[in-house]
């Protein structure tokens, strides 16, 4: 797994928003798709390493600041996800109905 090495990698390098590497970087570099790059995110983020990601990238967060706008984004993927869930589930309940 790249999880340790990726970890490691970006609080060396990336320490902070303003030195975010992006997806493509960061697969280069450690030979892996976006798919294994974003389940290795998810699961040190899981095990309570502070990795934060915006629009440029990802990066290792420097401040409270970073991680609770990346919460909020989270937060937000979240409620996008269940409401795509609820307009299925009512597209199949119209179909059986």
């Amino acid at each position: 797994m790249v999880d340790k090495a990726l970890c490691e990698h970006l609080k060396k390098y990336h320490q902070g928003q303003e030195s975010a590497a992006s997806s493509k970087e960061l697969e280069a570099a450690f030979h892996v798709k976006g798919t294994e790059l974003r389940r290795a995110v998810n699961r040190l983020r899981c095990n309570g390493h502070p990795i934060c990601s915006d629009a440029t990238g990802y990066f290792y967060a420097a401040r409270q600041s970073e991680v609770r706008a990346t919460v909020a984004q989270l937060t937000g993927r979240i409620s996008k996800i269940a409401a795509a869930t609820k307009g299925l589930l009512k597209s199949y309940e119209e179909k059986e109905g």
